[in-house]
């Protein structure tokens, strides 16, 4: 059966202030904009508390919210251990590089710009359209539209629909001013909520031994995987294939966005060395709340529901009036901290990297400005259709993340921790062949492959050897890397640049 969230009247004036607050802001900071590095980079002066808000809350959406409660549902802490903790090794290995790429491109604005510069046109417009691709809303759009659906009387189209208009507004108007200080709101909400709800349903239950009886209970049998790192059956292979898309941090758009919006250095490191550790406690919360909810069914404390609705049906059923209230506004922001800040990062890609540097170069700071705002609204309009073409996120996902790495990973580091120059036809070669076989991959794996429905994925043969859709990336970066190196050993032509983008 589906969730029904009641709400007190306390609870939607709770939730209409804070959607009303997040209007307001972006009204306030489109009156701040003096054209394009205003608008999309906030005049390059974001401090660490606004870095750590922003990049804990755009990487924390509703995907990790109810994706990471749905495996802890399933299969208890390796939730945390297999899907979580591969992607904050990533955010780790970031927090060295951030620094670096500011060091080296002090006035960069987008990672598409590193290709640009050291590859040219083609190599940058492949990048670009990665980005672009990666940088649709599609998941958080379905999230929203979920929520929406739950806790209103109405078709999750329509929650969709209206949830991407309140994003747009704020994002269109004010910039990434904007979106910061949204996602910093956002964020000290996400943090709250989520503690509270632990505390409550830890302490309805009583304790460890209860929660372990309630598992016993769902399982019909001894519930010993919940808490355990393989849970009994992630084999090494398995790991791998769902911990490999974490390569897509280190090729993330909307992360080199705020790296090179950020006001130097030092301020990255500062946000990370706080970022870090709550990324890890919200991954562990949140694993947590989906093992609570299992037991909550095993004992009788919720109705059987779905797995990525255990979470709100705890908290619909044991939040007070008023806190219920903040955590469906900490569940909103999850989604909109995310939505706004792709939203934002694809208008730059149309503005920034496309306009700007191959359809007009003489284009001023405010035509470029006009340009990245209609591009935010193509986004916006093609995530809406894409919610309505899939029916899985993960799958929308897995696409994403093999774009984004197989195109951008292996020119972008090479490009900028290379010694010497590198060679054109390296980067134009790879970015080519990453984009070309990263839609030929999904195309083949998800029309021609077999679903799997005990692992829930596609699969295809080769030469008699199953490969999943998630291990794309597995073959795609290898080849790309082969590609480079090959390349740019033989090319003889490079960029002429002087350090700076």
């Amino acid at each position: 059966m589906d969730v029904v969230v009641q709400l007190h009247s306390l609870d939607w004036i709770i939730i209409v202030a804070y959607i009303g607050f997040m209007l307001w802001l972006g009204f306030y900071f489109s009156k701040k904009s003096q054209g394009f590095d205003d608008y999309f980079m906030a005049g390059r002066d974001l401090t660490a508390p606004l870095l750590v808000g922003t990049l804990v809350s755009t990487f924390y959406g509703l995907d990790t919210l109810f994706g990471t409660s749905e495996v802890g549902f399933y299969e208890g802490i390796s939730a945390f251990f297999a899907y979580s903790l591969p992607y904050t090794a990533m955010y780790i290995l970031m927090a060295f590089l951030a620094p670096v790429f500011k060091q080296k491109f002090p006035t960069g604005t987008t990672m598409q710009d590193i290709c640009y510069e050291k590859y040219g046109k083609t190599a940058g417009i492949a990048s670009s359209i990665a980005a672009l691709v990666y940088s649709t809303n599609t998941m958080e759009m379905m999230g929203i539209g979920m929520l929406l659906s739950l806790v209103l009387p109405i078709p999750i189209w329509l929650g969709t629909i209206l949830g991407a208009i309140i994003v747009v507004i704020y994002t269109y108007t004010g910039g990434l001013w904007a979106v910061t200080m949204t996602d910093f709101i956002q964020f000290v909400l996400m943090m709250i909520t989520l503690g509270i709800a632990m505390i409550v349903g830890w302490s309805s239950f009583g304790g460890y031994e209860q929660v372990y009886a309630g598992l016993t209970e769902w399982c019909g049998e001894d519930p010993w995987y919940f808490f355990s790192v393989g849970a009994g059956y992630l084999s090494p292979a398995t790991l791998v294939s769902y911990s490999i898309t974490a390569l897509a941090v280190l090729a993330e758009p909307a992360f080199f966005q705020r790296v090179f919006a950020s006001a130097g250095p030092q301020e990255i490191k500062k946000a990370f060395s706080v970022g870090v550790p709550m990324w890890l406690a919200f991954d562990w919360v949140v694993t947590f709340l989906g093992i609570l909810g299992a037991a909550a069914i095993g004992i009788g404390m919720i109705p059987e529901v779905e797995a990525n609705q255990a979470l709100l049906a705890i908290v619909g059923q044991y939040l007070p009036p008023g806190i219920l209230g903040l955590f469906i506004a900490g569940v909103l922001a999850c989604a909109m901290s995310t939505a706004d800040s792709y939203f934002l990062v694809a208008g730059g890609v149309v503005g920034h990297d496309l306009y700007k540097r191959v359809i007009n170069p003489e284009a001023d700071t405010k035509k470029v400005e006009k340009v990245t705002k209609y591009g935010l609204l193509a986004s916006a309009v093609i995530s809406l259709a894409l919610t309505f073409m899939f029916d899985r996120i993960m799958e929308i996902w897995v696409f994403q993340a093999t774009i984004i790495v197989g195109v951008s990973l292996v020119p972008v580091y090479f490009g900028a921790f290379s010694k010497k120059a590198p060679k054109k036809i390296a980067g134009t070669l790879a970015t080519t062949f990453g984009l070309v076989f990263s839609f030929v991959w999904y195309i083949w794996t998800n029309f021609f492959g077999v679903w799997s429905d005990d692992w829930e994925v596609y699969v295809v043969k080769i030469g008699g050897v199953e490969l999943w859709q998630e291990q794309g990336i597995l073959i795609i970066v290898p080849v790309v890397i082969v590609i480079y190196l090959i390349a740019n050993a033989l090319g003889k032509e490079t960029m002429s640049e002087g350090g700076n983008i």
